[in-house]
Formats: C-alpha cells, sequence, structure tokens
C-alpha cells in the first residue's frame, strides 16, 4: 500500500485517492459485486437460533464470534463504522475519523440522530492496543484498516477481529456489509439494506439519466506536494460511482499515465486544460487549497468553468463517493448529485 499502510490514515488516505482505487469495481456491477462471506457455525452441539457460532474467514485470518456481540469496537478507517451503524449496530468505540470535526462522518452522525454516540479512539502512528483491552471489546472491526497486516495478531488476542476478505481496498461495499452483518447477528438487515442501496443507485440513474448519459467528466485534488492530480483510472471507486449514473471518465485523462498515487496522475500547471470535460470536479481540504485552485488564469480559462459546469467538494463529501458504504452512497446521491446534474445540463 506504499504510503497508505502508515498511520495516520485520513489525510494519507484522501490524498491517496479512492479506497477502492484501481483494485475494485466498487459500486458498479452490483447485482454479482457483493461476495457471500465464507461463514459457518462451527462449534460443539447444535448451533443457537441466532446463528451462532459464527466463523468468518478473512485474508489475515479467522474470527471465531461464539455469540452475538453486545460491545463491539471498531478500528477501520471509515466504513467499518458505516456499516456496523446501518445495521443498527453502534460501537461502543471507533477510531477518529479526523477528516470531521466531531470525528464521525455526516452520514453517521445522520444515523445516530442524537443518540448515544460511539467513544473515539485516538490513532498516532500505532493502535492504542491498552485502550482497546480496557474496552473489553467481544467483536473487533477491522475491515476497513490499512495496517492489519501489522495489526491482526495483537487485536485477534484482545476479541474476535473481523478482517477484509481480500484487502482493504479490494473489498466492494456489498461484500464489507455481507460479512459485518454476518459477524454482528444481522446478515437479513445486511442484505435488505444492499438491495435498499442499490435501488437508490437506480432511481438516480433513471432519474438523470438523460442528462447525465454520455457526459464526462475529470475530478482532481492537490496532492501533498499542491500539484493538481487527477483520476485517471475508471475503476476509482469515485468515478465508478458517477459511471454508474451514466458519465464516463474523460479520454483526455484517461490516456495519461500513472505517475501519483491510487491511479492518478500528476498535471503540470501549464496542462490544466486537460482537465476540461463536460464536468470538472474538484476536491478540497480547505480554503487556501480551493483559493489556490480557483485563482489559477488557466483554471478559470477552463470552458467548463467558464459556463458553470465546475462542481466543488468538500473533502467529506468527496470521501462519501471515494469511500463508499451503505451510508455514504445515499448521502453521496443526494448532496452531490444534484449539483453534478445541474452542471452537466449546462455542457
Amino acid at each position: 500500500m506504499g504510503e497508505m499502510s502508515r498511520r495516520p490514515l485520513s489525510r494519507r488516505l484522501f490524498l491517496a485517492g479512492s479506497a477502492a482505487g484501481a483494485l475494485t469495481v466498487g459500486l458498479s456491477a452490483c447485482s454479482s459485486n457483493g461476495s457471500t462471506p465464507v461463514v459457518s457455525t462451527s462449534g460443539a452441539g447444535t448451533p443457537a437460533a441466532s446463528g451462532f457460532p459464527v466463523t468468518l474467514e478473512g485474508a489475515e485470518g479467522r474470527a471465531v464470534i461464539p455469540a452475538a456481540p453486545s460491545r463491539v469496537v471498531s478500528v477501520g478507517f471509515m466504513r467499518d463504522i458505516d456499516e456496523s451503524v446501518s445495521l443498527g449496530v453502534v460501537p461502543i468505540a471507533v477510531t477518529t475519523a479526523t477528516n470531521f470535526p466531531s470525528g464521525l462522518p455526516p452520514w453517521v452522525e445522520a444515523r445516530l440522530a442524537g443518540g448515544k454516540a460511539p467513544e473515539l479512539i485516538e490513532v498516532g502512528d500505532a493502535l492504542p492496543f491498552e485502550k482497546i483491552i480496557g474496552l473489553a471489546p467481544d467483536l473487533i472491526l477491522a475491515t476497513d484498516s490499512y495496517t492489519l497486516d501489522e495489526d491482526f495478531a495483537n487485536l485477534a488476542a484482545i476479541a474476535p477481529t473481523l478482517s477484509y476478505e481480500k484487502a482493504a481496498a479490494e473489498d466492494s461495499w456489498q461484500t464489507r456489509v455481507t460479512r459485518i452483518g454476518a459477524a454482528v447477528g444481522k446478515s437479513e438487515v445486511a442484505a435488505k439494506t444492499v438491495t435498499d442501496v442499490q435501488a437508490k443507485i437506480t432511481v438516480a440513474k433513471a432519474e438523470h439519466g438523460k442528462v447525465l448519459s454520455g457526459k464526462t467528466f475529470t475530478f482532481s485534488l492537490l496532492n501533498a506536494e499542491s500539484a493538481l492530480a487527477t483520476i485517471v483510472l475508471p475503476t476509482d471507486a469515485s468515478a465508478q460511482f458517477l459511471s454508474q449514473l451514466g458519465l464516463r471518465l474523460a479520454d483526455s485523462v484517461t490516456k495519461l499515465p500513472q505517475n501519483g498515487q491510487a491511479g492518478r496522475a500528476v498535471v503540470a500547471q501549464e496542462n490544466t486544460g486537460l482537465l476540461d470535460a463536460d464536468v470538472v470536479l474538484f476536491a478540497f481540504r480547505t480554503a487556501e487549497e480551493r483559493e489556490q485552485v480557483e485563482s489559477d488564469r488557466l483554471f478559470q480559462a477552463l470552458p467548463a468553468v467558464r459556463r458553470g459546469a465546475y462542481v466543488p467538494l468538500e473533502v467529506g463529501e468527496a470521501l462519501s463517493m471515494g469511500f463508499p458504504s451503505t451510508l455514504s452512497i445515499p448521502f453521496a446521491l443526494e448532496k452531490i448529485v444534484p449539483r453534478v446534474v445541474a452542471a452537466a445540463a449546462k455542457a
């Protein structure tokens, strides 16, 4: 994973682009991409009516969960929190999502709706294992952890730890919620949640397809060196999200060689014109970054910018597309898609 394998995760993962990156088809082929986890009801005697004990195999190891967990801790980047909350299981503690002022994504806060929020675990260069031990968890969710290869043994010594199936950057959102559903005894809820979210995507495409179908887009940000970095792979999770609605990544960027992290290409300022498309999206971490980009005369000269087909996004909005979950996808459909549709209508 290169830089993504070191903490802190939040900033570096955003700089690196979508967690799904070039390694997963993310949102696409929804009917076939949510694989069923390897689950068995192993153990002595007859399994309880709830389906426990449950055994879930993962890339980093096996989780044997003897009974429905009541003290769940999440140590993933963000999507473990999303999926457990979407299933009605609020972890007692979660690692902080530092891209957000409250430490929780807005789509999670909305679902909690004033209810009891999980305790936030601050993470430095390593997980605070003593803190996690003190929480006495009976299940640790780590399907979205980018350091699980290093941490699994220590976590599994504390409590059953749910690994990703293939890799944090490869498991689809359907796979993740299905695995977590099995781990917390909510498999039926997970299956319905997948169906509901896929239906929302279908409705959005039907509603906006006439405007969006065939329109091109580019999606960029400033990298750690404050240089323009743009998505070049249609398999990037953010690109997948937009493609499902009928858009396609502009040829001007898909032809660029990857010279940035996670399927991005660094574009020299004098080549800003390559970023033009029917819709131009940009994500910003700070107001200063936005000012830097929008004040540049070459950016201002882009035809898309001049006709109002430019969509600026805050980091949290961008993460809702780049790290898809059953909570973040509806958020993106509500908050981002109408702005993209308005921009595409000006093409």
